[in-house]
């Protein structure tokens, strides 16, 4: 709120300034003063006003949105990233605009003179104007939110971060990728968090001689599991082929936790994978 605050008191600054400003530049004995551009200080002194304002006015409406909502000042949800997302592109665009009339162009006779080069940059630029229309729906939306655990494509992790162009996802393994916000519409979307039921899916192959039995090996995968029974759920443990080829299956093991946890679905996932490379390395020895 300090930040506000003191946007609030360059504005009154400036709007004092404004109604004074001929006065003051006019009648000054400093004589750099009077050299001055009244055209060019009016621009630069409009270009602060208006981001002043803005400030301002996003600082008022996150302030009455946290409170309203009892959202925590060090934390952000979507409506907080979209606000934020408008804010960058107003301001992008009004200091192009502050910049080509610094330098004394007409802003409208510019922009009609440039009417078939505005269209080549169009066409040039439609996937990054794509990506920020994405932007704009999915952080008013309640489809996708920071912290989400979602796939997307082949990617899959969580949400921890969204900008006007993209968003970042944290996978399992630790490693940051970075989605353009036009692949949300353009690519299947899975939102784990949303789900009713928190169900986990840990996916892998293994070879037909590997396994006696798909119930054998669940079982297998059951006991390797001991030591998280106090929380998983003991009724939703699932195992089930997903796919059947000519050396391998596919297998999908599912199973709820009490409580969702990051932390312990990776202990959880790493237990089995490792089990199941002992089942495939102890076929192979045999052999």
């Amino acid at each position: 709120m300090k930040k506000t605050f003191v946007q609030g008191l360059g504005i009154i600054v400036i709007m004092v300034f404004k109604r004074y400003k001929a006065y003051l530049l006019t009648n000054n004995e400093l004589k750099w003063l009077k050299e001055i551009d009244v055209a060019f200080v009016d621009v630069l002194l409009n270009y602060i006003y208006f981001l002043l304002i803005l400030g301002f006015a996003k600082g008022v409406i996150f302030f009455w949105y946290r409170k309203s909502k009892k959202v925590d000042q060090q934390r952000t949800d979507n409506i907080i990233f979209g606000v934020n997302n408008i804010h960058v592109l107003v301001v992008g665009v009004v200091t192009i605009l502050t910049g080509i009339a610094l330098m004394g162009i007409d802003v409208k006779a510019f922009f009609a003179s440039l009417s078939i080069i505005a269209a080549a940059i169009a066409i040039i630029s439609k996937d990054y104007i794509s990506n920020v229309i994405g932007g704009m729906l999915i952080a008013f939306s309640s489809d996708i939110n920071i912290g989400d655990y979602i796939k997307v494509g082949g990617n899959r992790g969580k949400v921890i971060d969204m900008s006007i162009t993209m968003f970042s996802l944290l996978t399992d393994d630790d490693d940051v990728v970075i989605i353009p916000n036009n692949m949300v519409y353009a690519l299947d979307v899975i939102n784990y968090t949303k789900r009713a039921i928190k169900k986990t899916s840990i996916e892998f192959e293994i070879t037909l001689e590997a396994i006696s039995t798909v119930s054998q090996l669940e079982t297998d995968l059951v006991a390797t599991l001991n030591e998280f029974d106090h929380i998983i759920q003991s009724d939703s443990y699932n195992l089930k082929a997903v796919g059947i080829k000519k050396d391998y299956i596919e297998f999908k093991f599912q199973y709820i936790l009490d409580i969702p946890d990051r932390e312990k679905e990776k202990d959880i996932r790493k237990k089995v994978i490792r089990r199941v490379v002992q089942i495939i390395k102890k076929v192979d020895s045999v052999d």
